[in-house]
């Protein structure tokens, strides 16, 4: 048929044909060649709508220019649809049309029903962790993963992200401090999740907070109220927030390896920065301007001194009176020895609390191994020699050998406490060996390492293992006392040892020569 019918002449034409009028009436009426009703007749001709459904596109122009695998590839890697249009697509058609032709592609994006919660200024503020991390690359090769704190003002949804090297309390409290900082000021509430870092114990109405956490609120008079377990709804902000963030981060510096914390924390802000100047499609004005025009003034003040890092331990009291904490040594009243106690370990002292009374309190130590002693928390010396951890110590190694109770008797006439974790050791590790070889080839190393430290002054277990070591290596490269050679007469190439039990001489003789000779 030819070109320029329109639907209504063809319509036209087949209701005729319908009715039974003939080509030249049809053609007489609607002024139309009868080669054309001929044509629609025989159905040699197709309705313009099937014409222009065969011809016509299946989208506009600009899709056939777009590579649409690397577009959904894009989608799977988790990055922000609204990103790969600015990247591809922003040049030649808008937003609204690229999302329709992907959802009529690739239906993935589903339409939801959500309920828009409303927050007075200055009121709420929530904050997470993200559950994707950042790796980077330390200095000496080893691929590291950082943790990103998220923090989000529900009225203005002013963002915040910082990087840590872990989530210990330490971090966590650190990042709030930055956050408030960020926002310059503190909101009435904080809404956190059920991490161990905030809450201890998790309970619907009454949660156990973390002391330290507890201690962090107070210093800058917020309130701290946990989410529900399994429920992501009630801090849905922040979620959304995390999810806008590391989606943005991944997409900008996807290419981009990172070598420190702070440079992760220099992208973050970047990121963060761009967010937050960005008009909001709700507001329809950006972050940052919503709050220092209607937020910024609500918030509480700042404290005057910033808090001071706070880390709680329990730990129990060893029988020598001394507490371990980072590494570190701190006496405690001997009366409370084998009980457990809190300690507040803050950056400058250790506090030492039984029963919420303070029992002991001391500058904090910087490294390893280090001892902070209060002489009124021991007990006098006399008396601790006689009590049991002591004696039974002595009644062990004299069961070894009398030399090593000599020499642990030695040691706890000189300072008994101080040096029970070291006797500990010396007869731990002599009860090891004569396990391990028995007692009769055991006692003469023991007691050759006893008389090596008592010649040198060198009380330590470390140097008694060594000691062990190497003389049990010297014992088996020398040779036995009781398997002297002998030369056989007569062939000076035979040999026989002496000394050997059980069996007769003639016996072993006769059949070393065999062995020799083959025979």
């Amino acid at each position: 048929m030819a070109k320029g019918i329109t639907v209504a002449r063809f319509e036209d034409i087949q209701r005729l044909i319908n009715l039974g009028h003939s080509d030249r009436a049809i053609a007489r009426t609607l002024k139309c060649r009868r080669l054309k009703i001929r044509q629609i007749r025989g159905g040699d001709a197709l309705h313009p709508r099937l014409v222009l459904e065969k011809t016509a596109p299946e989208g506009p122009l600009w899709t056939q220019l777009l590579d649409w695998k690397c577009v959904q590839r894009e989608l799977k890697e988790g990055h922000e649809l609204k990103k790969i249009w600015e990247e591809k697509v922003s040049k030649i058609t808008t937003y609204s049309n690229f999302w329709k032709q992907l959802n009529r592609k690739f239906p993935l994006l589903m339409k939801q029903t959500v309920t828009l919660r409303s927050f007075n200024p200055g009121e709420h503020c929530e904050v997470d962790y993200a559950g994707d991390r950042i790796e980077w690359i330390d200095s000496r090769g080893e691929i590291k993963e950082a943790h990103v704190f998220i923090g989000i003002l529900c009225f203005s949804q002013l963002i915040f992200a910082h990087a840590s090297e872990n989530e210990r309390s330490t971090h966590w409290l650190n990042a709030h401090r930055k956050m408030y900082e960020f926002f310059g000021g503190v909101p009435q509430v904080t809404v956190c999740d059920c991490l161990k870092q905030g809450v201890i114990k998790c309970h619907r109405y009454d949660p156990d907070l973390n002391p330290s956490y507890t201690e962090f609120a107070a210093h800058y008079k917020t309130a701290i109220v946990p989410a529900r377990p399994k429920h992501p709804k009630d801090k849905a902000l922040v979620e959304g927030a995390v999810k806008l963030v590391m989606r943005l981060f991944r997409w900008i510096y996807r290419r981009h390896t990172f070598t420190s914390i702070d440079e992760i924390n220099r992208a973050l802000r970047q990121v963060i920065d761009r967010m937050n100047h960005k008009i909001h499609t709700r507001f329809r004005i950006s972050r940052i301007e919503r709050f220092l025009t209607l937020e910024k003034a609500t918030l509480k003040g700042l404290p005057e001194l910033p808090y001071e890092d706070i880390e709680w331990l329990e730990p129990r009291v060893h029988p020598d009176c001394m507490v371990a904490v980072d590494f570190n040594f701190y006496s405690a009243p001997h009366i409370h020895r084998g009980e457990k106690v809190r300690v507040k370990l803050t950056s400058n002292q250790v506090e030492i609390f039984w029963n919420l009374e303070r029992v002991a309190l001391h500058p904090r130590k910087r490294g390893h191994g280090h001892k902070e002693k209060i002489h009124s928390h021991f007990p006098p010396n006399s008396q601790a020699f006689m009590e049991a951890t002591p004696q039974n110590i002595l009644s062990q190694a004299r069961f070894i050998h009398e030399s090593m109770r000599n020499l642990i008797q030695t040691l706890f006439e000189v300072d008994t406490l101080g040096n029970l974790r070291r006797a500990q050791g010396l007869v731990r590790r002599a009860h090891n060996e004569i396990k391990a070889l028995g007692r009769t080839e055991a006692e003469p190393l023991i007691i050759g390492a006893i008389e090596q430290m008592l010649r040198f002054q060198k009380y330590r277990v470390t140097y008694f293992d060594e000691t062990l070591k190497k003389l049990k290596k010297r014992s088996s490269i020398l040779p036995k006392a009781d398997r002297e050679i002998e030369r056989l007469p007569g062939n000076p190439m035979l040999r026989r040892t002496t000394g050997i039990q059980g069996g007769d001489e003639t016996n072993n003789t006769q059949s070393e020569f065999q062995l020799t000779t083959g025979e």
